[in-house]
């Protein structure tokens, strides 16, 4: 898949499929504690953890690492997970958005216009209903980027004080509910 957007300074950005040979670029977000905090894994301390992490990566369909045309570096990663109902079991026609960018390019409008050109993908090529993202509360540069795609909080939680994720923190939920197709002439739009 290839998918071309730029940023805020019109620098183009695409996402493709992660590649093995990606590790390098990819080592130097996981290794970063605050991107590892708010993507909800720990951080890793050698080439060999990133080489694991970059491979489960490889075995997600709808996970994509975020180039720089220019310079074809990895700089972050987008993607749909699989989304859980109550029951344990592959919610229909929704995913969860997860996101993760280098530190070095945050606050330039990268991710925000990746995550508005995956929810048109997940919207209009995989027919998705529904996709949701989370963050915790003080990761107020996320919550931004979910509010300017069109996501709406929908519900909050605090974690106790020994979850391995956010732990003493208040996680937000977030979800955009698919555009409404055209009914009866008239354009109906959701969220």
């Amino acid at each position: 898949m290839l998918m071309v957007t730029t940023n805020l300074h019109n620098e183009q950005i695409r996402l493709r499929p992660f590649q093995a040979t990606d590790v390098a670029d990819y080592f130097e977000m996981v290794q970063n504690r605050d991107i590892a905090v708010n993507a909800g894994f720990t951080p890793v301390n050698d080439m060999m953890e990133a080489q694991y992490l970059l491979g489960r990566q490889l075995q997600q369909p709808q996970v994509f690492a975020m180039v720089l045309v220019a310079t074809d570096k990895v700089i972050g990663s987008v993607g749909l997970y699989e989304r859980m109902n109550n029951q344990g079991e592959p919610a229909p026609r929704q995913m969860d958005l997860g996101y993760m960018l280098n530190a070095n390019y945050w606050h330039q409008g990268y991710m925000t216009a990746a995550v508005h050109l995956l929810q048109r993908y997940g919207f209009q090529d995989l027919q998705l209903e529904r996709i949701t993202a989370s963050c915790l509360a003080p990761n107020v540069a996320s919550r931004r980027i979910l509010e300017h795609a069109g996501f709406e909080q929908y519900d909050q939680v605090t974690h106790p004080s020994y979850a391995q994720f956010g732990a003493g923190q208040t996680e937000l939920f977030f979800e955009r509910v698919a555009p409404q197709t055209t009914v009866g002439g008239d354009d109906h739009a959701a969220g």
